[in-house]
């Protein structure tokens, strides 16, 4: 049975220490994650190791949450655990994030990553010392391949769903067949992003809302260039069905270095844009020729 620990009396509580735990905010209720070098840590089968439903708070300056690791079923029907998410903000929550806070989404283990089997069935090789915390199936089960996603660091989902971040670490889970996002925005909820470092792609769908505020640009598929805080950014961005991403320029000179020339965001557009351009007048000369 998976650990769970509910607050739905409409206070504040702080946490400071290590946990194996799930924790659900309810009613108004608010969850404190002060400075610190602490561990939440979900335990396996969880779906997130923080969420809040209706109307409460995160506020996360410290301490590290960890998602859960999925594992291939042992059964012969291709099932399996999830990979956990770290936080998830449901309907008109909001969640705070700054300098010090960790969120790490879990990992997900496929057949192929972690042991093979021959043609009857018979365990071959054992790849990595995770095995050893696993219980290893004696026996084929129906495919020698059962691959999975990786978990997402934070997910805001629904309307009056808000995400702040000033800072912090966000990391999302490796998969066998995809890894996860860093952040995930769908369905009318919003993200702001000051700060923070960001392992792994950004994801904004069903109206999803992605704001990062700095010295940015699109290349591509990626936004690039500095934060607010100064922190450097470097993701790919994925925008479906009506999610967007958007670059909040900082105002004035403010994104421009000691020497006065443009940001570093900035000098990679229009580097990708001049390359565009060379590449079209080289082309246009050959068939001339």
């Amino acid at each position: 049975t998976t650990a769970l620990t509910t607050y739905d009396d409409g206070q504040s509580h702080p946490i400071q220490s290590t946990l194996d735990d799930v924790i659900h905010l309810r009613s108004s209720s608010a969850l404190i994650l002060p400075s610190g070098q602490y561990q939440i840590r979900a335990p396996a089968g969880s779906e997130s190791t923080i969420r809040l439903f209706m109307s409460s708070t995160l506020n996360a300056t410290g301490g590290e949450i960890i998602g859960c690791d999925a594992f291939p079923s042992s059964s012969s029907d291709d099932s399996g655990t999830e990979a956990g998410a770290g936080v998830i903000v449901g309907s008109a929550s909001r969640a705070e994030f700054y300098s010090g806070a960790t969120v790490r989404a879990g990992n997900h283990f496929g057949y192929d990553a972690i042991f093979s089997f021959s043609s009857d069935g018979r365990l071959q090789n054992v790849t990595d010392t995770v095995v050893g915390s696993l219980q290893v199936p004696h026996t084929n089960p129906k495919s020698n391949s059962i691959t999975g996603k990786g978990g997402d660091a934070i997910i805001g989902q629904y309307f009056g769903s808000t995400i702040t971040i000033h800072g912090g670490n966000f990391i999302a889970g490796r998969g066998s067949a995809s890894d996860g996002h860093s952040l995930h925005l769908a369905y009318d909820a919003r993200a702001d992003v000051y700060g923070g470092d960001y392992h792994g792609s950004w994801l904004a769908k069903e109206r999803g809302v992605i704001v990062a505020y700095g010295c940015l640009s699109r290349v591509g598929d990626r936004l690039v260039g500095k934060l607010e805080d100064g922190t450097p950014l470097d993701v790919q961005v994925v925008e479906k069905d009506g999610g967007v991403v958007i670059a909040s320029l900082l105002e004035g000179d403010r994104c421009k270095d000691d020497s006065g020339s443009k940001s570093s965001g900035e000098k990679l557009r229009f580097g990708a844009i001049w390359s565009v351009l060379c590449n079209f007048c080289l082309v246009s000369l050959l068939l001339v020729v």
